[in-house]
């Protein structure tokens, strides 16, 4: 099948490198498309298992007059380096165990299999990018960030560690960036204190450039409920005054994780979803760092992606990609991936329970309202929410008919009252890229045969008239017996149609990634 050539190890492309214009790209886009991805599979011999253990590369697409030009770098973590360096695998992955060093004594590899925490944790950022005032970095859900300058994509001199600022053990891929300048994300504590932290980052002092964390700290803490057994989560909500969390029932096994390097086994292994525990919502002030002591509650569900969030009229908006069960964690095995029929990726990845959910938060509860009232008042949404035992209990409107993730907005309307979406449809081969109208619940696509699409990015036009009123940027591979291709799709915002594309004429340069970050002027 095609599709195995998306998921294939690439070489990086250190010089940028022109890429062939079709159509019209604007003009007036000005600046760079930052991505992250998985790029490579195996270290000697050795190969990774799952599509997010790969090392990560990093890629730019820098457009100016209508131009566009490509480079892509790995990340020099200690993982990629190491790796090179001894031919294997040195650290354990999501989906992939590391092995002891063979070059060590019997006595030392015993030891090592024995001790499974004392084995380095991977800084393998394939995830996300993350802005921190002027400076970006490469992260993903361990506590590590490694700077990557946007300019020339070289990385590797600064690696930073969440644990040596604020007392977590980890956060999410996801950060929020406010208005102020201010970023925020939540990180997890293990242990018999352990929580859910929410860690403000104001902005730098001005020239410090070597210390994202040097201000960080934690202004909220949510109690772990069930001890080795603490929730995963990827991303969370943030509106103008308040975050939300959501304590999904989707765990992580702490003593599977610390067995795995013992049985070769990576943290996949750890994964569990228990459908007969209920999702909360926790809402915290934004002002104060107070976590409401209100209880919001679903039925199960875990999420990866929250989609936005924003408040209208005395109630939380909160709109996120769910599911009903946890099988789209294991559905990315790079076997399967690479051996899968298109028929069989069909119905394998359709087979995840994909929703589009709108939970409504209402914020003023009357003390003595019925408990089958409706606490919702929005007139514009079908969800429900009503007093259910010790907690307000929330139903969603299903937003849409489309499934997907990967999800984006105007940036300008993040935690704001918005309408429109961008995603992607993976759930199905090939990926196809999806426009959503949460108001008319209309639903525009686009998508080419072999061609699978990355995470769209929206940019605002200048002096916007709508707030789909700028172009959609996708970095698409195509796929053939053989080979891959990649190109910069770009789309009308509003039409959803193409306006051109910048081909790269080099095969085998581009994989599948996950999420990037658009800048401006650079």
């Amino acid at each position: 099948m095609a599709m195995k050539e998306v998921f294939k190890t690439c070489e990086e492309t250190p010089d940028p490198i022109p890429t062939k214009v079709t159509g019209q790209i604007p003009k007036w886009l000005s600046g760079s498309l930052l991505r992250n991805s998985p790029g490579k599979f195996e270290q000697g011999e050795q190969k990774y298992r799952h599509w997010f253990d790969g090392m990560a590369l990093i890629h730019k697409f820098h457009i100016q007059n209508g131009d566009v030009r490509y480079q892509s770098k790995f990340l020099r973590s200690d993982a990629y380096v190491q790796g090179l360096e001894q031919k294997r695998i040195v650290m354990s992955e999501f989906g992939t165990s590391a092995y002891p060093d063979p070059c060590k004594s019997i006595f030392s590899r015993m030891f090592s299999y024995f001790t499974p925490m004392s084995c380095p944790r991977t800084d393998n950022g394939n995830v996300h990018l993350m802005q921190v005032g002027e400076e970006y970095y490469a992260h993903t859900e361990l506590p590590f960030i490694r700077k990557v300058d946007p300019r020339t994509l070289d990385s590797g001199k600064l690696k930073v560690d969440y644990e040596k600022y604020v007392a977590v053990n980890g956060a999410t891929a996801h950060a929020q960036n406010d208005t102020d300048g201010t970023t925020y994300n939540m990180g997890t504590t293990y242990g018999k204190n352990g929580g859910y932290c929410l860690i403000k980052i104001p902005p730098p002092d001005k020239g410090e450039v070597e210390n994202p964390l040097q201000k960080a700290s934690i202004i909220a803490k949510i109690p772990q409920k069930y001890g080795a057994f603490p929730n995963y989560f990827h991303s969370f909500a943030m509106t103008e005054n308040y975050f939300v969390f959501v304590e999904q029932p989707f765990f992580l096994n702490v003593l599977k994780i610390m067995a795995g390097p013992l049985l070769g086994k990576g943290v996949d292994w750890a994964f569990q979803f228990h459908k007969e525990i209920p999702t909360q919502f926790h809402v915290i002030e934004k002002a104060t760092g107070k976590v409401w002591t209100t209880k919001y509650t679903a039925d199960a569900l875990m999420t990866f992606h929250h989609i936005n969030a924003y408040e209208d009229n005395g109630h939380l908006v909160m709109d996120l990609c769910a599911f009903a069960k946890m099988d789209a964690v294991f559905q990315f095995y790079l076997h399967n991936l690479r051996t899968w029929s298109k028929e069989e990726a069909n119905e394998k990845l359709g087979d995840t329970d994909n929703y589009i959910a709108r939970f409504v938060l209402p914020l003023d509860v009357p003390e003595d309202v019925p408990d089958d009232e409706n606490l919702v008042k929005l007139s514009d949404t079908l969800a429900s929410a009503i007093r259910k035992d010790d907690s307000i209990y929330c139903v969603p409107e299903i937003l849409t008919d489309a499934n997907f993730d990967l999800p984006r907005v105007n940036e300008k309307y993040n935690g704001r009252k918005y309408r429109y979406i961008y995603a992607v449809d993976v759930y199905r081969t090939p990926f196809r890229l999806v426009k959503v109208d949460a108001q008319t619940k209309e639903n525009k696509y686009w998508s080419e045969e072999n061609c699978y699409t990355s995470e769209p990015v929206f940019v605002e036009a200048p002096n916007p008239t709508s707030e789909d009123d700028g172009v959609v940027l996708s970095a698409v591979v195509r796929a053939d017996e053989g080979k891959s291709t990649c190109f910069l799709l770009v789309l009308d915002g509003k039409t959803f149609t193409e306006l051109g594309r910048a081909e790269l004429s080099q095969p085998n340069k581009v994989p599948m990634q996950t999420h990037g970050i658009y800048v401006a002027n650079m």
